[in-house]
């Protein structure tokens, strides 16, 4: 054979080998369940950049106290593996809850609705921007005392909807070289902080393991007393105390995290006490934001007063009584989740934890916390004692 087309032969022959390995490499990355999140958002065009650099530049000083944890920070980029890969979206827009059903089963807008959502076999944070809009524009509207509490700022936005109250979420507002914009932003960046350092420790320890869990059970229960056994873990199912352990231990996972913060460059000091108070701020709307909730599924007298009382009887009509449930599911209910511990426990354990560390804790008030898990213990015990269980 002619040697030069020998030549030519054997670089076709290589060539093509070439473009096998890569194509073939190139289905096994289209393969991998982050890219194809990745690729899903993109196309769907669910991505939103509302401020995605404060994002990365919290998830980066995060990160800074897990060394060896991940390779990187990257947020609203292409997925990589080993990477902490934070994906900002507004859900409001999801039209398809189907959408990740392949790659996240639990990704859907009633997921995303606490404004983050964590994916541990892929790595993922999602963040619900509409979620955080709303929250912003409520602090802003507290901060310039357009609304007297975080709670009344809710149910305004809850009452005129987010595109309405774009001027109190708009970068250029938030950007405003106030005193009022400067704490706003303080508050913001630290309850960012806390939610991505709590879903941070999400993957850190991972999916929870089955283990045994003893429920209590209880019989011919008056229907008040079915509504206060919620608030007692050792009454829900095993399935539901692990959940809540769970949970917990994320906390716990983040407050390694934050606990660190005073060490991580000169401003550490500042950025710690800046977290902190954002932790404290992110369970002040935690509980308001359940308060509008319970006033939507309760016919408390009680309730209803506090509620009017608090974000005035013209917001009540309009958030609470017009937009009442059909089906009521109780105050208890939504106070005391299944799923995560109450907003008010999370508190005692995160400040106590936050003392153990090298930063220290930001020295909440907990009197208040302390007072309602005392009642909460008096009436488990009573509801218990009423069962002969000890």
């Amino acid at each position: 054979m002619n040697r030069t087309i020998m030549t030519w032969w054997c670089a076709a022959l290589l060539l093509t080998a070439s473009l096998a390995r890569d194509s073939a490499a190139q289905t096994q990355l289209s393969s991998e369940p982050g890219t194809r999140v990745w690729s899903k958002l993109q196309q769907t065009q669910l991505l939103d950049p509302y401020y995605a650099d404060v994002v990365h530049e919290i998830a980066d000083t995060l990160a800074q106290a897990a060394p060896g944890v991940w390779r990187g920070v990257q947020v609203n980029r292409a997925y990589r593996a080993g990477w902490l890969n934070i994906y900002m979206l507004d859900a409001t827009q999801l039209r398809d809850d189907a959408l990740l059903a392949d790659e996240v089963p639990s990704f859907s807008r009633g997921s995303l609705k606490g404004g983050a959502l964590t994916d541990e076999d892929t790595g993922i944070v999602f963040l619900n921007t509409a979620t955080w809009k709303r929250l912003v524009a409520a602090t802003v509207m507290k901060q310039n005392r357009v609304q007297s509490d975080l709670t009344s700022g809710l149910a305004v936005v809850d009452a005129i909807g987010l595109s309405a109250a774009r001027r109190y979420w708009d970068p250029a507002t938030l950007n405003t070289d106030t005193s009022e914009m400067r704490r706003a932003g303080w508050l913001l960046r630290g309850t960012v902080a806390f939610v991505l350092a709590h879903e941070m420790g999400h993957l850190r320890i991972g999916r929870f393991a089955t283990t045994e869990a003893t429920q209590l059970q209880l019989k011919d229960l008056t229907e008040r007393q079915k509504d206060e056994r919620l608030a007692c873990p050792e009454t829900l199912p095993g399935e539901s105390q692990q959940q809540q352990r769970h949970e917990a231990a994320a906390d716990m996972a983040a407050v390694k995290l934050l606990g660190q913060q005073c060490r991580i460059g000169r401003d550490g000091e500042l950025r710690h006490n800046i977290y902190i108070l954002g932790t404290n701020w992110y369970f002040l709307y935690a509980m308001g934001d359940k308060l509008l909730d319970i006033g939507r599924n309760t016919t408390s007298p009680v309730i209803e007063r506090a509620l009017r009382t608090l974000i005035t009887d013209e917001l009540y009509q309009r958030v609470i009584a017009e937009s009442a449930s059909n089906v009521r599911k109780g105050a208890v209910k939504l106070a005391f989740p299944k799923t995560h511990p109450p907003d008010y426990s999370r508190m005692i354990a995160i400040e106590q934890a936050l003392r153990a560390t090298p930063c220290g804790s930001g020295g909440l008030d907990l009197s208040s916390a302390q007072m309602m898990e005392m009642f909460r213990v008096r009436m488990c015990g009573s509801l218990t004692a009423t069962q002969g269980v000890k």
